[in-house]
């Protein structure tokens, strides 16, 4: 399966170490050597990085790593294809679409082969590029929310959760659907197999997340903590207390923290 990766905070960050540490899975430490890609949030956009080659030895996850893009959520993914077993770009996650003004990235871990049978999954509006059954659930999704929400409602979480959780749902029936996805105001992850949390308040402008080689560098605060929260498939550090997310429920972060609804 893929590794997923994710960051959400209440102010502009970089994890660059963390990709370093995160990118070693992507073929060196791990068996993920089809790709890889992350997404910076940039007001309602996001800066799209991705590509179909190893992780571990790319120029381009350097060139990322020197740069220190700062952002309030960050959203990675190292592919291990499945179903298609076909390495190119248009099937290397994330992937975007836009809906009312507002982008969306989507990353999936898993193998759900009866997603590209499902009439209930067929494309309407947004189509896939590529040929991957998370794409194509993706784009389910992006017509579902289409039809569901008003352009004032696209940010709108207690309108748009039912919706993604109901999708998630039928995602599920077909296999492992851990997924990573945001709208540029709240990063939503769900988990099948295994998905990973921690929620931290960072008092430094660099924390340490149990780890050397695991830091975030947050912009400083202006008399009080930062809020950062890191979710992943497999905990990044050995010391900390990582939390499972439920199986089954669509989680919702903001400002770097888990939102109760």
């Amino acid at each position: 399966m893929c590794e997923l990766f994710a960051l959400s905070s209440d102010a502009p960050a970089t994890v660059t170490v963390s990709l370093g540490v995160f990118g070693e899975r992507g073929g060196r430490l791990g068996p993920h050597k089809d790709g890889w890609g992350i997404a910076f949030k940039e007001g309602r956009d996001f800066r799209l990085i991705k590509e179909a080659a190893p992780a571990a030895d790319s120029p381009y996850l350097r060139f990322v790593e020197a740069h220190e893009f700062r952002s309030e959520i960050v959203l990675s993914h190292i592919r291990l294809a499945s179903v298609p077993r076909v390495t190119s770009y248009a099937n290397t996650h994330p992937f975007t679409r836009e809906l009312y003004g507002a982008c969306h990235v989507f990353a999936h871990n898993g193998n759900m082969p009866g997603v590209l049978g499902d009439s209930r999954l067929a494309p309407t509006w947004n189509f896939p590029l590529g040929e991957t059954d998370s794409e194509r659930a993706f784009c389910a999704l992006m017509d579902r929310l289409r039809h569901a929400l008003r352009p004032d409602e696209v940010l709108n979480v207690h309108q748009k959760l039912p919706v993604i959780q109901h999708w998630a749902n039928a995602l599920a029936q077909h296999g492992a659907a851990n997924f990573l996805l945001s709208d540029s105001e709240y990063l939503y992850a769900h988990c099948s197999t295994k998905l990973f949390y921690i929620e931290r308040q960072c008092l430094a402008p660099r924390e340490s997340f149990g780890n050397p080689n695991l830091r975030v560098a947050l912009e400083p605060a202006q008399g009080g903590a930062r809020h950062v929260s890191l979710i992943a498939t497999q905990p990044l550090t050995t010391d900390e207390a990582w939390i499972a997310l439920p199986p089954g429920e669509v989680v919702v972060f903001q400002h770097g923290r888990r939102v109760a609804l």
